[in-house]
């Protein structure tokens, strides 16, 4: 085990561009009678992707491909990378975000999480311990595309000798 780094800026910018437009898409079927329904969250993220140019959504889209190639570069020479879940400990439910943080959405306490989702990489968290609260502290482990097994196999390995 080596530490490394893979080398990219934080892509949450494209994310949250990406997040907005498949909420759009995903909720404009339900109707304009739904927005008193949905959570003030989420209809954010619905207004944001209404006012997505073509543009913005394609600049997005260029930088999965970045972040895919980078992290297929770092693969070359990494079998895995090992990260936190999260950079934070737990806080209360009911929040998206933690209370006098600053943060606007989720994405902000997620930065190690869902740059593979746009680069559509395998990964998994798992419990390795507790915070002296108690709070639950997570362990990532992301692999490259199309390696689901060896993933899930050092998850279960790790699983097994971190208990």
């Amino acid at each position: 085990m080596v530490e490394a780094d893979p080398g990219f800026a934080d892509p949450i910018d494209a994310f949250e561009t990406l997040w907005a437009t498949a909420a759009a898409a995903s909720l404009r079927r339900y109707g304009a009678s739904a927005r008193d329904q949905v959570d003030p969250g989420l209809l954010a993220m619905w207004d944001r992707g209404l006012a997505v140019s073509g543009v913005e959504y394609l600049d997005a889209r260029q930088v999965c491909i970045e972040l895919g190639l980078t992290m297929g570069e770092f693969h070359e020479t990494h079998n895995l990378l090992i990260t936190p879940t999260t950079p934070i400990p737990a806080f209360d439910a009911g929040h998206d975000v933690p209370v006098d943080s600053g943060m606007r959405w989720w994405a902000q306490w997620t930065p190690f999480t869902y740059p593979f989702n746009m680069t559509q990489q395998p990964a998994l968290s798992i419990p390795i311990g507790t915070t002296t609260e108690g709070l639950p502290i997570g362990l990532q482990i992301v692999g490259p595309r199309h390696s689901d097994d060896l993933v899930l196999a050092v998850g279960r390995f790790a699983e097994q000798v971190l208990g």
